[in-house]
């Protein structure tokens, strides 16, 4: 306290002590047994775990760990940013032994309490898994301070040139409480975070190689169903409800393999949804995603416009609606039975409905001519090993080179056979070319009889060789 007379500070006892002077860092956290190891499990704000470790660095591999991907870890930054709704899984961490841990609540199994240990030894902290989740805060928190400042900034400038817009400054100020509302999740929410303690870095190394092993993932497929936030993936379930995808999508897996009952998985679905917007190499931007909000359902309806078409025009196709053929009948005898053949179809659909503004009949009219010739494999007289380049079918192939380069090419293509009306397209498919006869096919060469009179005799013109250069040796 000051005096009355004097500028002196009497210093008066006190327990408290800033924690920037304590010599330790404390964290509430429940220890418990995982395999061997001890276990320290946190609820640690983002803003905590980015003091907890060090900034991973992309160009730098750490021990015991993948190489960063810089542009995945940008994407969580975004994602951060950008979602009130923001989840993702636990924080795993490693450590030597140099924790002190003063139980407050035993518990079966594990026990609640304050985990501690020495600042100094921070570097001796390491990411087991979630780097890319960890960087991503780093750099979410680099934008969202720089664009705070770049907000102050403007409004400022708002204030000073344009004194009476009112509402530019109040604007000015919403993107500022925005911003400033997805820093405080940074300081008021929390990961769930593990530290195992262990000294072995071959050890971590296993660690790290057990999680990425028994870790599923998540395919294409599923991820269209659950991933509520791109527009395409929205339009999903009301295209899945066209008759001739009813129980012929798989929703699992991103390739269909040679026994399943489907005829597609729901990956393509959504890349042929997509290309009704923005044709075959097109990508839905943010922008877009922004832009096309509310017109889920147009974007179906053009997806089944164009799946109306292949049951129109392609007789295979409408025998799989009807059940007359399954998927994987389809499959094994032509090319209409291929997932990248019908993402193909659908790119020249967009060419010519799109780009090239044909209308409709004459749409109908291209695909009825084409669906005789897409009702086969590629053989030697098909218009695909005839008229395409000979690298985009193997001979008798159901389907084409699933190389995206070839896809583009191969749809290229179709689509110029469609604008030239290309007289092939429009003639009746050749059949493919009869095998030659192999004249000896069908003969069995194997000896129908007993050969064991043989193998007799040859045994006595062998010993009676051996016995004759046997009798000219002694004779010498």
């Amino acid at each position: 306290m000051y005096g009355k007379d004097t500028m002196d500070i009497q210093v008066q006892p006190s327990t408290f002590t800033p924690s920037a002077y304590q010599t330790d860092q404390q964290f509430f956290a429940t220890k418990y047994q995982q395999g061997t190891r001890s276990v320290y499990g946190l609820a640690s704000t983002p803003g905590e775990l980015v003091g907890l470790v060090p900034r991973p660095d992309p160009a730098v591999p750490t021990e015991g760990n993948r190489r960063i991907n810089a542009s995945h870890a940008e994407a969580f930054a975004r994602y951060f940013i950008e979602n009130e709704s923001w989840v993702i899984p636990g924080i795993i961490l490693r450590a030597v032994n140099m924790f002190h841990f003063e139980p407050m609540q035993e518990i079966p199994s594990a026990a609640f309490g304050v985990m501690s240990y020495p600042k100094r030894r921070q570097g001796d902290i390491h990411i087991l898994d979630g780097q890319h989740r960890i960087l991503g805060f780093f750099m979410a928190l680099d934008k969202l301070d720089a664009d705070i400042e770049k907000a102050r900034s403007y409004k400022a400038t708002v204030r000073r040139t344009m004194p009476d817009d009112k509402r530019a400054e109040l604007d000015a100020q919403k993107e500022i409480d925005r911003l400033e509302r997805a820093r405080d999740r940074f300081y008021n929410q929390r990961v769930a975070v593990e530290i195992q303690v262990t000294d072995d870095i071959d050890e971590a190394k296993q660690m790290f190689f057990d999680i990425a092993e028994n870790a599923l993932g998540i395919t294409a497929s599923t991820r269209a169903r659950f991933d509520s936030r791109k527009i395409v993936n929205r339009a999903l379930p009301m295209v899945l409800e066209h008759p001739l995808l009813l129980n012929r999508v798989d929703l699992d897996k991103d390739r269909v393999q040679k026994n399943s009952p489907f005829w597609i998985p729901a990956s393509k679905v959504v890349e042929i949804i997509r290309t009704m917007r923005k044709g075959f190499e097109g990508r839905v931007s943010r922008k877009d995603n922004e832009a096309w909000k509310g017109e889920e359902a147009a974007i179906a309806r053009e997806t089944n416009e164009f799946f109306d078409l292949l049951v129109k025009t392609m007789p295979p196709v409408n025998a799989l609606l009807h059940s007359q053929i399954t998927a994987g009948q389809m499959r094994d005898t032509m090319l209409l039975g291929g997932q990248t053949f019908i993402r193909i179809l659908a790119g020249v659909y967009y060419e010519l409905r799109k780009d090239r503004k044909w209308s409709t009949k004459q749409v109908e009219e291209f695909f009825a001519a084409l669906g005789p010739h897409a009702s086969g494999r590629a053989h030697a007289n098909s218009i695909w090993k005839r008229h395409a380049p000979d690298h985009l079918f193997n001979l008798n192939g159901v389907g084409p080179s699933g190389r995206r380069a070839d896809s583009v090419e191969l749809m290229n293509l179709i689509t110029d056979w469609a604008i030239t009306r290309a007289p092939f397209v429009y003639s009746a498919p050749e059949p493919a070319p009869v095998a030659e006869e192999d004249p000896d096919e069908g003969i069995d060469f194997a000896p129908s009889h007993s050969t064991k009179q043989l193998e007799l005799e040859l045994e006595r013109e062998n010993a009676e060789v051996a016995q004759e250069s046997k009798d000219r040796l002694n004779a010498k």
